[in-house]
């Protein structure tokens, strides 16, 4: 009678046991994951945003618009215009990116990428202040043109400046709890997502066309902003007056992205894997620099199902 019970309690005790060994594995199948944060801040993003390079010329004015209406309606760097589009000749030979907003479809915020070329066409950068730089050897005009570029209008008018302050890439329980655990260098309560969207689509286009030294000229605010998330601007000049004071600072794009504050990687990656899909093959030395796009298809990119 007792060897019976004690038999029965060890095959119970193992049933129980192996029960208790596959409940992790059935519950994750019914149980929601948890995100990591850097997964939570693309699918965050790639659920309200789509990234566009502007190919075809009513893109172009997308962006044209909406640097209109941050630099000469609400900035008022600029002088307005009957046209409501800020062009200048610069843009003949950039590449405009912006962030399309899914849910209005209004542009969210635009930056370029403007090229020199075989001909002597200096940077816009090296036009206005090229006095500044500490060193001549510095100036983008001694190095080889297809390994420079500038990075210059960014742009992100005033309701979705207002909005990427407000919104929470996580939901406020959790983001407390990120908070206490994270060791991460910038406030996840006010993450400039589309800020950063724009400087790391730009840092994917660069990366594109082999370019080695990205310029730009900026408040020194913001370039010490842009430091906790990993993005180092080195200054090669001096300040100068420009529309306040600006410094020009050069950055090398494929440093940028191994210096990326960790949270930050998973979201580069996933704007370079989505430019990969729609940027076309191209030449990284043509004759005249001008890095026109092939025409088979807009260089439009889409947003997450």
């Amino acid at each position: 009678m007792k060897i019976r019970t004690v038999n029965a309690m060890r095959a119970f005790n193992g049933a129980v046991l192996s029960t208790l060994n596959k409940l992790p594995t059935q519950l994750s199948k019914v149980l929601p994951k948890r995100l990591s944060l850097e997964q939570s801040i693309s699918d965050f993003f790639f659920s309200r945003y789509e990234l566009v390079i502007a190919n075809e010329e009513n893109e172009k004015q997308e962006s044209y618009k909406t640097r209109h209406k941050v630099y000469c309606e609400e900035m008022n760097f600029e002088q307005t215009n009957a046209t409501a589009l800020e062009k200048d000749k610069f843009d003949d030979r950039a590449i405009n990116c912006y962030i399309k907003h899914l849910p209005t479809g209004e542009c969210a915020g635009t930056i370029r990428l403007v090229l020199p070329t075989n001909a002597g066409l200096s940077l816009p950068l090296e036009e206005k202040c090229k006095d500044a730089f500490e060193d001549g050897t510095l100036l983008p005009s001694n190095l080889a043109p297809q390994s420079v570029c500038e990075i210059s209008r960014l742009a992100i008018p005033r309701e979705f400046r207002v909005r990427q302050m407000r919104s929470k890439i996580l939901p406020s329980e959790k983001l407390e709890k990120a908070k206490k655990k994270s060791t991460t260098s910038f406030n996840l309560e006010h993450f400039p997502y589309l800020s950063i969207a724009l400087y790391l689509m730009a840092t994917s286009v660069c990366q594109h066309l082999n370019v080695e030294h990205a310029y730009v000229l900026m408040e020194p605010k913001l370039a010490r902003r842009m430091k906790a998330f990993g993005i180092h601007f080195n200054s090669v000049g001096e300040a100068v007056e420009f529309k306040g004071k600006r410094v020009p600072y050069r950055v090398d794009p494929s440093v940028l992205i191994t210096e990326l504050a960790k949270p930050l990687k998973h979201f580069y990656k996933e704007i370079d894997l989505r430019l990969q899909s729609a940027l076309p093959v191209l030449s990284t030395t043509p004759p005249s620099l001008q890095y026109v796009p092939q025409r088979p298809q807009p260089l439009r990119v889409a947003h997450a199902a």
